[in-house]
């Protein structure tokens, strides 16, 4: 039986990037990070900063930094639970020279994954996407143009993001509760409570598909 497919970014959805970007930045130059600028989600190509500049802060994090980065709380929990039902795909906007070190970071955190695709436009994948979760709004509306169910990482780049079709989601816990794995005899105990949104679907007692959980619901955070 074929499972279906979830596609998962990495920067700033499974590790936590944006900090090592602006890091970068005022290692390089001396000055403190420019405030209101972000560097992630094309934060640093539309900026005003040197080309020569920005190349190097793009250089040395995909040569660099990917070691470093932490793992946001939760996904290795969340990406266990989601592998039962579904297929995992990594798809990363890293550049492709950045290949092994980003396979040793999946790796060394014990994160299940069955592909890993490199690509700025991760919609052209051979893959059959059912869902994704990402942070980056073009991303964000490349997979809802091909009616997938979509969730966001919420970062303060994408809250301008009106689309009613998407799923905010504040973290992994988050977004298993949105699954409904809570529902789930193997949800471990030790897994930290955060409240549920809405108590949705409290009366089923078996895991929804999440054609099923996709109903529609604003850009409310759970």
């Amino acid at each position: 039986m074929i499972r279906p497919c979830f596609a998962v970014d990495i920067d700033n959805v499974l590790g936590c990037a944006e900090p090592e970007v602006q890091r970068l930045f005022q290692e390089l130059t001396g000055r403190l990070w420019p405030v209101g600028l972000y560097g992630s989600a094309g934060g640093l190509d539309a900026s005003q900063l040197a080309p020569e500049l920005l190349e190097e802060i793009f250089s040395r994090f995909h040569q660099e930094s990917i070691p470093r980065l932490p793992l946001f709380p939760g996904a290795k929990l969340a990406l266990t639970l989601i592998h039962r039902r579904y297929r995992i795909i990594i798809v990363t906007a890293r550049r492709p020279y950045s290949r092994p070190q980003t396979l040793r970071w999946l790796e060394e955190h014990g994160l299940p994954f069955d592909a890993l695709y490199h690509t700025e436009e991760k919609t052209d994948i051979p893959e059959s996407i059912t869902a994704a979760i990402d942070d980056h709004p073009h991303h964000i509306q490349a997979y809802r143009a091909l009616d997938r169910q979509v969730f966001v990482m919420d970062q303060p780049w994408n809250r301008g993001i009106p689309h009613a079709d998407v799923i905010r989601v504040t973290g992994w816990d988050a977004l298993l509760q949105w699954l409904h794995f809570r529902q789930s005899q193997q949800w471990p105990k030790d897994f930290p409570e955060t409240p549920s949104f809405r108590q949705l679907f409290s009366s089923h007692p078996n895991v929804p598909s999440l054609t099923a959980v996709g109903v529609s619901t604003g850009s409310a955070k759970p």
